[in-house]
Parts: structure tokens; sequence; C-alpha cells
């Protein structure tokens, strides 16, 4: 103990005495550790934390599939739900939810809440309880149950006071009061981002076609979610058997509850993630252990005269490794501010609430990860300087005196191999991040279809005993849209139930064409949107064929008219004129025969990147036909839509000031919303790639400085010899040239390999982008040149008497 004293003692002084290489090595390492825990707490959120529900590794989602259709993850109807339920051994007990938006009326603004309908078993199957109050009665989740709700804690605070008498008391929820039973706790918001719940009321009676439900079970102890995964497919089948129409070709399954938020893509983003600060991290250490060597270079002296007075060599690696941990602690402790500061800065550049579970910060796993992190990275750095430091010839060491020396051609060349190193880490992540920023700019500038310059777009909902029944929707619908196109500088006003490119795409459902009998389950699988007269116009994107919906069809709940996309159409009847051919659109039960009256172009409602193989397959219905009351109203203006907001917010206020507004945007700040997770990636590596830039260019510089200052004498010599000082300048630049050539080379291949494993989150960028390629190995030849140049001016200004009377 004494002993370990005597090192912590002397490695403080020593780095105090050094203050210029302590404040570039600590400042160094927390960059890269401050990064590496930052990421990991992200990491720890998604994949370790231990999920806001009892016995979290129970709880499974279900979902249903169709594989001929492409669909996968879908949700389950209330009939197929009950079976579940009655006919599995592995689930202990099965709970469903249907996501709602609800509309709040009363104090200053109307207000729009996202909620959701929940079985009483619910609450008890994730073992929470309600704050204030109770859970829903049976009675209370039955068809015909007493109107009651349980409000979120942030809903109560916010819209109530945080007023303990809130139970009991009637909430208009989407224009119908409703008893307040209870107040969930502050952190519950399940299943993402809900504040209010209400009884499910789920009838059985309803078609199997019908499926909405988000299903939530609770695995039998000693049940493994493979046993479940095998039974539910098992009961798909017999349902098929026994109801062909509604369930031919769907099959059931289970995963865990973390398995189903986090997906494949978002895992591989989390270790490309974690890959990309190792890199930064590497590359600080390559710096810190190029550093080292040149210090222990100057401190040959006195190590030599510590192993003349009798320390062994395993004293002196000791001694230089204790230092080497003091800078490594410093650095960590320093990189958790550091970490702190970027999960702060990443959750700022985040423009929508995440789910209650995803909150990022530096617990306990993650102060234990940045412990061990620094432990491993002051042995990993400093090891090797250490070794080599301690090897002391003292006859030589001692003659020399104060002399300074390279150290010799092999630590030379070491400096040159890790400076090389750090090229080939940086032209990795450099490639990596201009991939992710590429990406991005392709998901902003992609076609969905439509003209985006001078379109403005909000949501709202219509409900209450105001807008009972499709028509008066419709009317209150049109008389909006009439208005908002009255007022100056607007082209056309619409209203649809989507928006392109902002992931709100309609309702999943199949359609079939007269005269092509389809068995049960091999229909083709569409989009089905409801729309207004004029709304192709208002989005810019004219129909290629036939006509727009009529005033009068859109007012008909019954009307059989539809308009099909161009690739609907084509796989219909490739070769034909489809407009007056009949199809039937499965909305729960088969539709009439619909008549096509247009084609309209394809549109792409997801968001870009998205690869949903029914991305462009839609068909269009009259809205009375759906009647749905939340629609998203599109607006064509004349100059800039922004700035006409504030009066389309009045003329839907004129018709109804109880209408909450949502998502007031022009369709350039959609297409940025929807692609914010690209925008927020390639920022993130964009920012890990400038950091090994730099660190990699100061690693090049370093090498070449300490080159020169060691070869003074022999740069003295051959000037006083004749040497030019270009001749001086390319001998510098040659080496640094060769090191960054040597480190691109290394880079291009791991960067080859490593955008090959990007391909999954890549859109619109081939993986081997030569453009991407080219331009970072090209900056980094440029830098590492420029790092090599500096130094290599100096050796070429040196005075060849001052160099050889300074020796």
């Amino acid at each position: 103990m004494d002993t370990l004293l005597q090192d912590l003692r002397y490695a403080v002084r020593t780095l105090a005495k050094s203050r210029g290489f302590t404040l570039v090595a600590v400042l160094s390492l927390a960059l890269g550790i401050g990064v590496n825990t930052a990421v990991f707490s992200v990491v720890n959120t998604f994949l370790f934390r231990p999920l806001p529900m009892s016995d979290a590794e129970r709880v499974v989602m279900l979902f249903t599939r169709q594989a001929k259709q492409g669909i996968e993850g879908a949700p389950f109807s209330v009939a197929d739900l009950e079976d579940v339920r009655a006919r599995s051994t592995t689930l202990a007990d099965v709970a469903a939810v249907a996501r709602g938006g609800f509309n709040l009326a009363g104090g200053d603004e109307p207000e729009r809440v996202q909620g959701a309908w929940i079985t009483r078993n619910l609450f008890p199957l994730t073992g929470e309880r309600p704050l204030l109050g109770r859970n829903f009665l049976p009675e209370e989740d039955r068809p015909g149950g007493e109107p009651v709700v349980i409000l979120g804690h942030g809903l109560w605070q916010r819209r109530f006071g945080g007023r303990a008498d809130v139970l009991g008391s009637t909430v208009l929820v989407s224009g119908r009061p409703r008893v307040v039973v209870g107040v969930m706790g502050p952190e519950f918001k399940f299943p993402e981002t809900e504040e209010l719940w209400l009884p499910m009321q789920a009838d059985p009676a309803e078609s199997r076609g019908e499926r909405y439900l988000l299903v939530v079970a609770r695995l039998r102890p000693g049940a493994t979610v493979e046993a479940a995964d095998a039974e539910l497919a098992g009961i798909a089948r017999q349902l098929a058997a026994a109801s062909p129409t509604t369930n031919a070709g769907w099959s059931f399954g289970a995963k865990r509850w973390r398995d189903e938020w986090v997906d494949p893509e978002l895992r591989l983003s989390l270790a490309l993630m974690m890959g990309a600060v190792a890199f930064v991290l590497l590359i600080a250490c390559a710096n810190l252990a190029n550093l080292l060597l040149a210090r222990a270079a100057g401190r040959g002296r006195e190590i030599a005269v510590r192993a003349a007075l009798g320390a062994g060599r395993r004293r002196i690696v000791r001694q230089l490794l204790t230092e080497s941990l003091l800078v490594a602690l410093a650095g960590g402790a320093l990189g958790t501010l550091v970490a702190t500061w970027w999960i702060e800065w990443t959750m700022s550049r985040i423009p929508e609430e995440l789910a209650y579970w995803i909150v990022f910060r530096v617990d306990g796993r993650v102060l234990a990860f940045t412990l061990a992190l620094s432990a491993a990275t002051g042995i990993a750095f400093g090891l090797l300087p250490a070794l080599r430091a301690s090897r002391v010839d003292l006859t030589r060491s001692l003659k020399e005196g104060a002399r300074s020396g390279d150290g010799g051609p092999g630590r030379s060349r070491l400096r040159g191999a890790l400076a090389a190193g750090e090229v080939a880490l940086a032209l990795v992540l450099l490639v990596g991040a201009g991939l992710m920023v590429r990406s991005f700019l392709a998901a902003t500038r992609a076609d969905v279809g439509v003209d985006t310059e001078h379109v403005l777009t909000l949501r709202t909902s219509l409900t209450g005993s105001r807008y009972e029944g499709a028509a008066a929707k419709n009317a209150a619908f049109e008389r909006i849209a009439a208005r908002v196109e009255a007022l100056p500088g607007v082209r056309a006003a619409a209203w649809s139930l989507g928006v392109p490119g902002s992931d709100a795409g309609g309702v999943g459902t199949t359609i079939v064409a007269e005269g092509q009998p389809r068995a049960p389950g091999e229909e083709m699988a569409v989009r089905y949107l409801a729309a207004t007269p004029g709304v192709f116009r208002a989005f810019g994107a004219p129909l290629l064929a036939g006509r727009d919906f009529t005033a009068a069809e859109a007012a008909d709940s019954l009307s059989t008219s539809v308009i099909l996309g161009r690739s609907v159409a084509a796989r219909l009847w490739p070769g034909e004129d489809p407009l007056g051919k009949r199809v039937q659109v499965v909305t729960g039960e088969r539709t009439p025969w619909l008549t096509v009256v247009g084609i309209a172009p394809d549109l792409v409602y997801e968001e870009p990147g998205d690869g949903d193989p029914q991305a462009a397959l839609h068909a269009y219905l009259p809205y009375a036909r759906a009647g749905w009351g939340m629609m998203t109203l599109v607006v064509r203006t004349a100059g800039d839509p922004a700035a006409l907001a504030p009066a389309v917010r009045r003329e839907v206020r004129a018709v109804d000031p109880a209408l909450p507004l949502w998502d007031v945007r022009t369709m350039r700040e959609t297409q940025a919303y929807s692609t914010w997770n690209r925008r927020l990636m390639g920022e993130i590596f964009g920012s890990f790639g400038v950091l090994a830039l730099v660190l990699a260019t100061l690693g090049v510089y370093g090498v070449m400085a300490y080159a020169v200052a060691q070869r003074t004498r022999e740069i003295g010599i051959r000037m006083a010899l004749g040497a030019q000082a270009g001749e001086v300048l390319r001998m510098v630049v040659g080496r640094g040239a060769a090191i960054a050539a040597a480190g691109v080379a290394v880079g291009l291949l791991g960067a080859w390999g490593v955008s090959r494993v990007m391909q999954g989150i890549l859109f619109g960028v081939r993986p081997g982008d030569p453009l991407t390629f080219g331009g970072v190995a090209a900056l980094l030849l440029a830098t590492a040149l420029l790092a090599s140049w500096l130094p290599a001016r100096r050796a070429a200004r040196v005075d060849p008497m001052t160099a050889l009377r300074s020796e």
C-alpha cells in the first residue's frame, strides 16, 4: 500500500510539472470517453435498462402477419383476441390497447391528447396502479358500459391543476362527457405517450377483418416466447380453417416487448454508433500513446537514474501505468460531463415526444461502464509506451545525459504506424458520416409524388353529437374548405386522410377486381384513404386519367366511385384501360362493387426510406364512404404557405371554436419533420467524423513535429553540406504523405466493409458511393499534408550553425 501511495504521489507531481501534456491528454480522453459514455447511455436505455413494468421479461407483444401480402406485425381483431384468450395455454393474461387521439374542450385552448382504449386487465398486467382512484370495473369494460376515463399525471396537472377532487368530476372527451375514476402516476404513459385511457368496451361480434388492437400478454411461469409463438401459429391455423373469408393466410406470433420497439434497424444503428465512438476513442488513445512515446524519450535519463538506483523494470512500468491511469480517470470524470451535455444536445434535436420508457441518462450502469472504460483506456494507451520506456540501456542513457534522442528507428516507426492507424480509423468514420449525411439529404429530396412547394397542411378532428354521421362531418369539412379557399393567396383547399411523406397514409385493406376471383387471403393488399374533391389539385398531383370525385359523391355514404393509384390499376389490369372497371375494397366487410372513375399518380405517404412494399398502392374513396372525423386540410397557396397559417386557423375556428388544430406545417416542414431521425443520425455521425478528423490531423502533426525536433541536428548538418530548403521540405512532407497514404489505403478497405453493414439504414445512396469515398480520402490526404507541411516549413528554416551549436 505504501508503494502504491508513493507511485500515486510521484505520478501527481510528474503530471503537475507537465501541465501542457496533462491538459492535452485529459481533454482528448474526455472527448473520447465522453462520447462513448453518451452512446452507451442510449444503448443502455434500449437494450439493458429494465422496462417500467413488473417482471418485464415475461411481457410479450402478440401480432398478426399475412405473408402473401407482405404484411408483418399487424394488429389483432376483437374476435381473434377472444379466441387467443380462450385457447392459449402459454399465456397467463392477455390485454389489448387501441391507440387514438381525443379532443379535450375547455380551458384557454382546445387540445388534442394522445390516449387509448384499453381492456380493464391492462394495468394489472403491466403492474401499474392508479395514483388516485381506481382501475376500470368489469361492467365498465363491456359494450354499453359507463362512460369513464382515467387521466395521465401530466394531463391532470396541466388541465386540472393537480386537484385531488378531480375524481368523480365530468370531463368532455371528444364531445362526450366522461367521469374521471382514476389518475395514473407521473411516469406512466403506456404504451408510448398516452395521457388518458378509456375502457375498451369491445364487441366480440365485430368482424374478424377489423384488425386494430395492439395486444399485450404475460407468459405463464416456465413458458417461453418460442412456445407461445408456436402455439399462436397453431391457433391461427385453426381460425383460418374455421373462418377462411377473413383469416385465410393470416398467422399469429409473439415477441418480447422490448423486441417490438427495438427493431433490427434500430439495433444496427446502435451497433454502428458504438463502433463509431469506439473508433474515436482508439484515435484518442493512439494520439496519447504517441505523446507518451515522445515523452518517454525525453525522460530517458530520469528512468535510467531510477533503474541505476535499483528500480526494477516492473516497478518502472507500474509507475508509468499509474500516470496513464490517473490521466484516464481524470478524462473519464470530465467525460461524464461531456456525456451529459451530449445527451442534452441530442434530446434537443428530437422534435417529438419519445415513448415514456425511453429516458437517456447517466445512471449507475453507465457510470460503471465509464469507470471500466477509463481504466481499460489508461492501460491500453499507457502499456506499450511504458514497456518501451522501461527497456533502459544504462550506459548509453547516462552517457547521453540531457541530450535529446529520437529513441531509435523502432520508436519512430511505431509512432508512424500509430498515426497511420489514426488516419485509417478517421477515414472509416468520415465515410460512414458522409453516407449518413447523404442518406438524410436524399430523404429530404425524395419524390413523394406531389409538388411540395406552396402547400400548408393542418389536422383536426370532428367529434361530439354535433358531428354525428358522415353527412354532418362532410358539411363541416366543406364549410371550412370553402372559407379557406376564399382567402386571398389560396389556390385550392381540400381534405385528405393523410399527407405524403408523413407516415400518415390511410388504412390497410385488400382489393379485388371484378372478374378476377381470388381465394381468401390472396387479394391485393392496399391502403385506402378518404378524400374530398380537389385534393389532388391541392397536392399539385393532377389525376393521370379520368376525373375527381364530385361534391355529391363526397357527401354520399353509399357512393360507388373509387379512384385508384396508378400501380394498383396496372397490377389489376395490365395493359388495359381501368376506367369504368369495378373493384371491391374490403373495409371490414366487402363493400359494394365500386366503379373506377379516376387514376391518381402513385403518392408515397410513408416516411422516405421506410421500405414498406405497400408504400405506393392506394385506393381513394369519397369522404362520406369512410366518414372519419380526423382529417388533414391541404391548402395550396400562391406565396409563402407559412404566412397564411394564422388566417387559415381563424377560418377553421370561425366554423367551430372548439376544434383542436395540430400539425400545422408546410409540406417542406412535414418532410423535415418526418426525416428527423435521419437528420439526427447524420449530425451524430458527422460530429464523430469531425472529431476523428481533428484528432487524426493532430496525430500526424504531432509525429512530424516531434520528428523534426529530434532531427534538428541532422537537418542542420544536411543544410550545412548544401541541402536546399526545398529538399528538406520534401523530405519531411514526404514522410507525412507516406503515413497518410498508408492510413488511407487501410481505411478504404475498412470503410468498404463498414458501408456494406450500413446498407440496411441507408436511403438513396449506395454503400460504396464513389463520391463519398473519393471525397473523404482526398480530404484526409489534404489535411495530413497540411499537418506535415507546418513542421516541414519550420525544418526548412533551420539555421545550420544554431542547430549544431545547440547540440
